[in-house]
């Protein structure tokens, strides 16, 4: 056999050992739930204020070092959130949320939002509803899904719902995480990873605030707590 033959034979041999880990080492890091911590990263609620956050009525307070949103004894009307002062863009955020209710509960953690006024073609009612993306947090099949439902109500990316089923713990702590580094939007679900997606839309939001949402005609009661976010690009005031 010629020598150079020989080399080059060896040399293939070697690659397949490589490859498929170098391929394998990449799939993992993307599968493993990302961590928020290091000096940059901020906690977004200190336990016991809501300083930091734009707070749209006396539903909102904080009660053993959580936020609680409730809509009750009878169904608000009109949609609300919480939303954080400081926009970011770039980031990787993690939150523990606990949903429950009588009624239709149903909640999310919204992100890149630009707040802007909404007329529900339906009834002709106009209030302030987020341009952004949502992680969805209701039983059922909407949970763990991606959608812009307010700006752009034709995007509803749905999570695997065998994972769904694995992951979320209805009525209890669950701990969401996400992260958005330009149109590549990533899911969390209790260490699980339940969505990865690349938006491609020109329209897409890029940068805004954060929030937590209280549906309208839901008996519900939203609590967030452990919320920090590692900023990976523009963070505005």
């Amino acid at each position: 056999m010629h020598h150079s033959f020989r080399k080059l034979l060896k040399l293939s041999l070697v690659l397949s050992i490589l490859l498929p880990s170098i391929t394998w080492a990449k799939t993992s890091d993307d599968i493993l739930e990302p961590k928020v911590e290091g000096k940059n990263s901020i906690n977004l609620f200190d336990g016991s204020t809501l300083t930091g956050w734009k707070v749209p009525s006396d539903r909102w307070s904080i009660k053993d070092r959580a936020i609680v949103g409730i809509a009750g004894p009878e169904p608000i009307t009109t949609p609300e959130w919480l939303y954080t002062k400081k926009h970011f863009s770039d980031f990787i955020l993690t939150a523990e949320l606990r949903l429950t209710g009588t009624k239709s509960p149903n909640s999310g953690i919204y992100f890149r939002v630009q707040p802007f006024q909404f007329t529900w073609r339906r009834t002709q009612q106009t209030y302030s509803a987020p341009s952004g993306y949502e992680f969805d947090v209701v039983s059922g099949k909407h949970c763990g899904s991606l959608g812009d439902w307010y700006a752009r109500p034709s995007l509803r990316i749905f999570a695997n719902k065998k994972l769904i089923e694995q992951s979320y713990k209805a009525n209890e702590w669950n701990r969401m995480t996400i992260r958005a580094i330009g149109n590549r939007i990533e899911y969390w679900m209790n260490g699980t990873k339940i969505m990865d997606y690349t938006d491609n839309d020109p329209k897409r939001s890029k940068e805004g605030v954060i929030g937590i949402q209280l549906h309208d005609k839901t008996i519900m009661k939203i609590e967030c707590r452990s919320m920090r976010i590692l900023p990976l690009g523009i963070t505005k005031n």
